[in-house]
């Protein structure tokens, strides 16, 4: 299949999940064209993800592009943005021919349930990689940042976390069917690799959580290290309390909030956010407090977690 019958078939296999709110030209022409709603300041995150770092060799492309996503997506729910649309670009070997269009198969399927559009993007020669540019918005001045925290403001997380890194460590070389997953529960045999697979960017919470969360991120590299990123752009530290972190069942404790890919968000707020947000799960953690670092606790005791965290250049 040459480039541009290649082209044809990504875009096929992307159906109507070309195509959404804002979006004015998708793909097909030298760039995308889309309008913004008004008195709103675009949102914008860009993830390059490559084979055997950030997805298995060998991964079916249609997980993956699930994968890919919905991790860069959870980007946008971290500052509180509705998402718009997203760009693609991959680089691949003459043998992932059918391998990139079931990748833009599942790429169509979570931006439909994400409520994004894929508008364009590129293919080149290479190692199989993948880049992710997301967009949205906020209304002007209100898009959630790392750097709002206070001492006195409580740490809240949503979901529970630990499920995608403890399945990191012995994903099958076949995973279940994507419907499969789709359908896996706190509990089942197969949680894990849903979550691993299937991340849940917590869009419609990071709506919520503007003019509520003070600061805000998303759990990508491991709950306690990027709670850390919060704190260093505020000026602040954090106590948490390990028996309240919600686990996901069968997850040693200290592991799962050093695990990354759980895509949930963590954020600061004033004592009470919780009860605002009640239906969408958050779990109150622990305190913003004013000395620097995260110190994690545990009856009490403190837990010595100093190699917390993914690190690209560790």
């Amino acid at each position: 299949m040459d480039e541009f019958s290649l082209i044809d078939a990504i875009v096929a296999a992307l159906g109507d999940a070309t195509s959404g709110r804002g979006v004015v030209l998708g793909p097909g022409d030298d760039a995308s064209i889309a309008t913004l709603p008004p008195d709103c300041d675009l949102v914008s995150s860009i993830d390059a993800f490559v084979e055997g770092v950030h997805f298995p060799r060998g991964a079916p492309g249609a997980h993956v592009g699930h994968r890919v996503l919905g991790a860069s997506a959870s980007d946008l729910a971290a500052m509180g943005a509705d998402p718009l649309h997203a760009l693609v670009a991959v680089t691949l070997g003459a043998e992932h021919g059918h391998w990139v269009v079931d990748l833009a198969r599942g790429l169509g399927a979570a931006a439909r349930s994400f409520g994004i559009a894929i508008v364009g993007g590129n293919l080149a020669r290479g190692p199989l990689a993948i880049t992710v540019s997301v967009h949205g918005y906020a209304p002007r001045g209100v898009a959630l940042r790392r750097s709002g925290a206070r001492a006195g403001d409580r740490v809240f997380v949503s979901g529970d976390v630990g499920a995608a890194g403890a399945a990191l460590a012995s994903l099958p070389h076949d995973p279940p069917p994507i419907a499969t997953l789709a359908r896996a529960r706190f509990g089942d045999a197969c949680y894990g690799v849903a979550r691993y697979y299937l991340p849940q960017p917590r869009l419609a919470l990071g709506v919520a959580l503007r003019g509520v969360a003070t600061a805000a991120i998303d759990v990508s590299d491991g709950l306690v290290a990027d709670l850390g990123h919060v704190c260093r752009a505020s000026g602040v530290g954090a106590r948490i309390e390990l028996e309240r972190v919600p686990i996901a069942p069968g997850v040693d404790a200290e592991r799962a909030i050093a695990a990354g890919d759980d895509y949930e968000l963590v954020f600061t707020a004033p004592p009470g956010a919780d009860e605002r947000l009640a239906s969408f799960g958050v779990t109150e953690i622990g305190a913003v407090v004013d000395e620097p670092g995260v110190v994690v606790t545990r009856a009490g005791r403190r837990i010595d977690l100093t190699s917390a965290g993914y690190q690209h250049f560790g």
